[in-house]
């Protein structure tokens, strides 16, 4: 019995040893792998330390915590905030491991291979990391090994077969990496596979269509084809989530994917599937979500799909969905999000939709709606978003559409809306422009106290800016052009901290811009045009140094442009003055301005030289690839909607037309400095601006001639000259302009031929040359005394041939001439003959040598043979 107890204690004994020096062995592993991460990443880690027990560190789980028993089972430090690498760490140190989760930190470097060495692992989570080369082969000999997450890291190459003899595996997890497209064996246990955003293409993975008892599938944001949609209902019968957004599957969408009962969430959005949607669709009881966006759909919505009475998300925008939505809508009593938006759909919104007691979301925008909206919509609905624009409804809004005080984002413009606005005190973007609404501003200002955006253009508000204005502390656009506005502006336009876009163009506004009592101005945008501001260049600008766009054209402004511009503004892209009393010189130092696409000064009164720094322009010495306006749009928030933002635009005269660009805006580089009182002559410098689209100097008093080189501005499209007093040839290097379209240079003094081929070949309106009167050759009706065309071939000429040519021509004239005049006998016979043929012009030929042969005779020197000769070989005939 003795004996008994004593080896029961010495085993005992041994035991608690072998256990506590696995533990000092693990906590000694993590000690090391701590002391090799980035140190100021370990602040979640200031409990590792051998003063404390190690059951006790943050992120580590026991078996047990007692004092005989230390074995570590779980390392938990997802977000942790720790920066390193893994491969410090000894894994062999953790023999009962059976979960890892490090993801969503700052690790890096490859996946050690030595993971292998956890064979009780059940639990791997390293995504969303930095880890990068390949997925170590050795993971598929984690026989325990249920749930794989890798997603969200850099890993490249194949996906290694291994993984297909894990023989637990339920869970696996390789999304957003830049893998080959896997190529495993069939795996009986997974169910839940997600491969999202990895860069494949080709034909869908086979083994796929091999795991039977998949329930969640990813295969979204890939390039994939082929039929997947019909095999899947028969190889996959359990599937609850089908993702497949973002490929390049096409086709009809099958009915068989109805026979899938227990799908919860189908997503196919932006594929190429053709097509009507299927009504079988509308079996699918269980049906969550329903993305069909992004795809060329047509015909009309199923009636059937209104039986889907647990559906969440409808989305179906971005087809060609015609017909109307159907009134049997409000059976889908669960529906919280309604997108169809960007289709062809027509008729009236369906009162019925009233009756969701559940919508958030109606996006309805960009269709062919008519009508007035119903007057119950919002009331006891829970609406946070609304988008009824581009349609052709007319009326007015819902007074109750803000009962719930949820709606944050009312986008209706490009309606027909008129009448009040309805009050929305948690308003935060309203689109309400290019409608019929009317009213004082001041309603509009103040029913919206936090607004972080509005657009009212194009409306019919009147009044002025209200003192409210200074209360909405949290906007950053704000756009009221085209209304009938007027006043001074708010002295805290500029105050507002989170400010950037304001376009208060085609208004009436008058006076002076506010004075800035703080350096601080948020705007990036500034559109005042056509308005009636007067006074000097505003000098509060100079503290809005993120400014890329500046327009004060159309005003009243005087005084001289300040030099300040270019450092105080060195972001600007956008400036444009015209059409204002702008005296004095042009500052040379607006070629500070590197990023300067358009500027416009034109119809002021500047006078001196155009500065030649202005070949400086960085921006416009290659052609431009379109700069990023990323400060003046907006992201509407919700469903990844794929309209474009609200884009900035401007107003200018382009080839002699009034256009408004807004997206094209982007691509344009131009100078116009027409209508002012520049003198000198055009700096030969500016001919280095490669990607000058515009040049507009007309109507000043610009003297001397073209300069030579202007065939270096490849990108021309524009060039107007016109109205100045220039002299001297049009430069052979205009031809060259491939992409000139519009050109002027009338009322000019240049001479000489003009040039011909090239681009010019297409512009042969006369008056485009007019009152020149040195100029010569086509398309003027006007020959060069040369008879040159203009060309460089006939220029390129000998021109002693012209000499010689006309030298022989004079003396032969007066051979012939001569003898008529100085000769009785020559001048006698010659008129008798004439008179003889005149006589009988019916006579043969030979008739006629007859008659004129003995006057011929009588002269001596006229050989009868020669002249028959030439008669017989048809010489006049």
């Amino acid at each position: 019995m003795d004996l008994a107890r004593n080896l029961i204690c010495i085993l005992f004994f041994l035991v608690c040893t072998s256990r506590a020096a696995h533990s000092e062995q693990a906590a000694g592993a993590l000690l090391h792998w701590k002391s090799t991460l980035d140190s100021s990443s370990t602040t979640n880690l200031s409990s590792w330390s051998p003063a404390n027990s190690t059951c006790l560190w943050f992120g580590i789980l026991c078996s047990s915590a007692s004092a005989t028993s230390h074995n570590i089972i779980g390392l938990r430090l997802p977000e942790a905030g720790i920066k390193g690498r893994l491969e410090t760490l000894n894994f062999a140190a953790f023999p009962q491991l059976t979960e890892l989760n490090l993801s969503r930190n700052g690790l890096h470097g490859a996946i050690p291979a030595s993971i292998s060495l956890l064979h009780a692992l059940v639990y791997l989570d390293l995504g969303f990391n930095s880890f990068e080369t390949f997925i170590p082969p050795e993971l598929g000999s984690l026989s325990n090994l249920v749930d794989l997450r890798l997603s969200n890291n850099n890993l490249t190459g194949a996906v290694p077969y291994q993984l297909s003899k894990l023989p637990k595996i339920v869970r696996l997890e390789i999304s957003q990496n830049y893998l080959d497209k896997p190529e495993l064996s069939p795996m009986p246990t997974l169910q839940i596979f997600s491969m999202y955003s990895i860069g494949v293409n080709g034909s869908f993975p086979q083994f796929i269509l091999e795991c039977p008892n998949l329930t969640f599938l990813d295969v979204s944001w890939n390039k994939l084809s082929g039929p997947i949609l019909e095999l899947l209902p028969k190889m996959a019968p359990n599937l609850t989530y089908l993702k497949v957004r973002s490929n390049w599957f096409s086709g009809p969408i099958p009915p068989t994917i109805a026979t899938l009962r227990q799908l919860q969430y189908l997503e196919l959005s932006n594929n190429n599937f053709t097509g009507v949607i299927p009504w079988e669709l509308g079996t699918l009881a269980e049906l969550l979500v329903l993305d069909l966006q992004n795809n060329p759909l047509n015909g009309p919505i199923p009636v059937e799909l209104c039986k889907l009475s647990n559906l969440y998300w409808l989305n179906a925008a971005g087809n060609n969905l015609s017909g109307t939505i159907p009134p049997c809508i409000s059976g889908m009593a669960a529906l919280a999000r309604l997108e169809l938006w960007n289709n062809q759909l027509e008729g009236e919104l369906p009162a019925t939709i009233c009756l969701l007691h559940r919508l958030m979301y109606l996006l309805v925008g960009f269709n062919r709606l008519n009508g007035t909206v119903p007057k119950d919509l919002g009331q006891g609905q829970p609406l946070t978003i609304v988008d009824l624009s581009n349609n052709g409804f007319s009326g007015g809004l819902p007074p109750r559409l803000c009962n719930s005080h949820r709606l944050q984002e009312l986008v209706v413009n490009n309606n027909s809306f008129s009448g009040l606005l309805p009050a929305c005190p948690n308003l935060t973007y309203a689109w309400i422009g290019q409608n019929n609404f009317w009213g004082d501003i001041s309603h509009v200002i103040g029913k919206y106290p936090i607004l972080r955006g509005l657009d009212a253009s194009r409306n019919q508000f009147a009044g002025m800016i209200p003192p409210e204005f200074c209360q909405l502390l949290f906007l950053e656009f704000l756009d009221l052009s085209i209304n009938q506005l007027h006043g001074e502006l708010p002295s805290c336009l500029t105050k507002l901290q989170l400010l950037y876009f304001v376009d208060l163009s085609r208004n009436g506004f008058s006076g002076e811009f506010p004075a800035l009592t703080s350096p601080s101005c948020s705007l990036t945008s500034l559109h005042l045009a056509n308005n009636n501001f007067t006074g000097g260049f505003p000098s509060s600008l100079s503290y809005c140094s993120n400014l890329t766009i500046l327009d004060l054209g159309n005003n009243r402004l005087n005084g001289e442009v300040p030099s300040w511009v270019s450092h105080k503004m060195p972001s600007l892209k956008i400036l444009q003055l015209r059409s204002n009393m702008l005296q004095g010189c042009i500052p040379w130092q607006l070629s500070h301005h590197s990023q300067l696409q358009l500027l416009d000064l034109a119809n002021n009164q500047l006078s001196g030289s155009i500065p030649g720094q202005f070949a400086n322009f960085a921006s416009m010495m290659q052609q431009n690839d379109g700069f990023y306006l990323g400060s003046t749009h907006i992201l509407l928030t919700y469903s990844n909607r794929a309209l474009t933002p609200y884009s900035d635009r401007i107003d200018l005269i382009w080839k002699g037309k009034y256009y408004t660009f807004e997206k094209a805006m982007a691509h344009l580089t131009g100078i116009d400095l027409s209508s002012n009182l520049l003198s000198g002559e055009i700096p030969a410098e500016l001919t280095s601006l490669k990607g000058l689209q515009l040049l507009n100097l007309s109507r000043n008093n610009l003297s001397g001639g073209i300069p030579n080189d202007i065939g270096n501005l490849k990108a021309l499209e524009s060039l107007d000259l016109s109205c100045n007093e220039l002299s001297g040839h049009i430069p052979e290097s205009l031809p060259s302009l491939t992409f000139l379209s519009s050109l002027n240079l009338s009322n000019n003094h240049l001479s000489g031929p003009i040039p011909t081929g090239g681009q010019l070949g297409t512009l042969n309106d006369p008056s485009i040359y007019s009152n020149n009167s040195g100029l010569c050759g086509l398309p003027l009706n006007i020959a060069c005394l040369n008879g040159s065309s203009g060309s460089a071939e006939n220029k390129d000429r000998d021109p002693g041939l012209y000499y010689s040519t006309l030298l022989g021509f004079a003396v032969g004239f007066w051979l012939w001439f001569g003898a008529l005049i100085f000769s009785d006998p020559w001048r006698i016979a010659v008129l008798s003959c004439i008179d003889r043929v005149q006589n009988k012009i019916w006579l043969s030929p030979a008739s006629i040598l007859a008659i004129c042969a003995p006057a011929a005779a009588a002269l001596g020197g006229v050989r009868l043979a020669a002249v028959s000769d030439g008669f017989n070989r048809g010489g006049f005939g």
